[in-house]
């Protein structure tokens, strides 16, 4: 009786012991489940034309999410959502896209469609003219604000915008849009130096340029005047990273500018435009590389200090000028430019610190289209751009 006695008391303890652990288990196990990398926010639904194409979610903060169960009703491309998402970290994708997760929950969000997408800033020539972004899956976005610095033709960018589907475009193109956030894509790549015009037997033949580094370049577009095999030339080019070459010969370039060798000089740099207050003031380039250029003809949409800037000049050696600064370089193409993307962009222009010098108000204001410009404000309540006052005094 006792050995009894004592066996079922061991084998309830033993049980009761069994019984919270399997219980404490559960408890984990479960609070693991329900709390597994949770992931909530708002985001745009983005059709993906990439590996028999699919659906992602872009977030507000720029992660991509690889939903595997999106549900049907969801699969609209621009559509905004706020989603609950737990991480899948141990599904496999054939995507090289975002991270997999599982949806807990997902709502349809404002009434807008947004499009999240890169693209390159086009100038069409129609209606008068006007600029407009081709989306890297084709889409044609029409914005109604597109910045000043952006209306650069060839710009690549990364952008969001809201479709205003209530808003008549330009017949026949694109979807109006107004944008939300742009930033450049990498911005652009320029290539100068000299080299020699060599005629290339592949694909029917065409006309290519060696380098004296050895690069190949194909020309797009090269006039018949320089399609003379073992021409010596000086020349500087835009890259062309959305054309396929020929032949798998040479990186394909538009020609900017092309002149017989020992002829000119050109150059292809990125800088920043940079305010000198030397012999009245006057405006800069400091290249990447630390050299100093004297910038003969640039558009005064372009002066502002801090500026990033890619340009394409020539230098002009028969040129004297007044300012001791820098080697003098008339400004052939500027491709890109952005004023928010350097160290020092927000620095006061001379304008408008002469204008807060007098005591009067400075106010940066907007214009229809988005773009800025900065205007003077009296003590009696006139205003005046910032510009012209500068130059009333100067």
């Amino acid at each position: 009786m006792p050995m009894r006695g004592s066996y079922l008391n061991y084998s309830a303890v033993v049980l009761a012991l069994l019984s919270v652990a399997v219980a404490c288990g559960c408890m984990a196990g479960g609070e693991k489940d329900d709390t597994r990398d949770r992931i909530s926010g708002n985001g745009t639904i983005t059709y993906l034309d990439l590996e028999g194409s699919f659906y992602g979610i872009v977030a507000d903060d720029g992660s991509r999410y690889l939903p595997a169960d999106l549900p049907a009703d969801f699969r609209q491309d621009g559509l905004r959502v706020a989603f609950v998402v737990d991480r899948a970290e141990e599904t496999a994708t054939i995507q090289q896209w975002g991270t997999p997760v599982d949806i807990v929950s997902m709502e349809k969000g404002d009434a807008r469609r947004t499009v999240t997408a890169n693209g390159t800033v086009t100038y069409i020539d129609l209606e008068g003219g006007f600029y407009g972004i081709i989306a890297e899956d084709g889409m044609n976005c029409l914005p109604a604000n597109l910045p000043e610095e952006y209306r650069i033709d060839g710009l690549s960018v990364r952008f969001s915008a809201d479709l205003e589907e209530d808003v008549v475009g330009f017949p026949m193109w694109g979807i109006p849009v107004n944008i939300r956030t742009i930033e450049p894509s990498g911005g652009v790549r320029l290539v100068a130096g000299n080299g020699t015009i060599t005629y290339v037997d592949l694909e029917g033949g065409f006309y290519g340029i060696v380098a004296d580094d050895g690069e190949q370049y194909f020309p797009l577009g090269l006039s018949e005047a320089w399609l003379v095999d073992g021409m010596d030339v000086a020349f500087v080019a835009r890259a062309r990273e959305d054309v396929a070459a020929i032949g798998q010969w040479g990186a394909p370039v538009d020609v900017i500018a092309i002149d017989k060798a020992g002829s000119a000089t050109f150059v292809a740099e990125n800088g920043t435009v940079t305010y000198i207050d030397l012999e009245g003031g006057f405006y800069g380039i400091i290249a990447d590389g630390g050299r100093h250029y004297l910038p003969l003809g640039l558009e005064e949409r372009y002066r502002v200090d801090g500026m990033r800037v890619a340009f394409a000049g020539k230098i002009a050696r028969d040129i004297v000028t007044i300012q001791q600064w820098g080697t003098p370089v008339k400004i052939l193409a500027v491709p890109w430019a952005c004023s928010s993307c350097g160290g020092s962009a927000g620095i006061a222009n001379p304008a408008a610190a002469w204008c807060l010098a007098q005591g009067h108000a400075y106010e940066i204001r907007k214009n229809p289209d988005g773009s800025e410009y900065g205007v003077c404000i009296f003590a009696n309540g006139t205003v005046i751009d910032e510009w012209d006052y500068y130059r009333q005094n100067h």
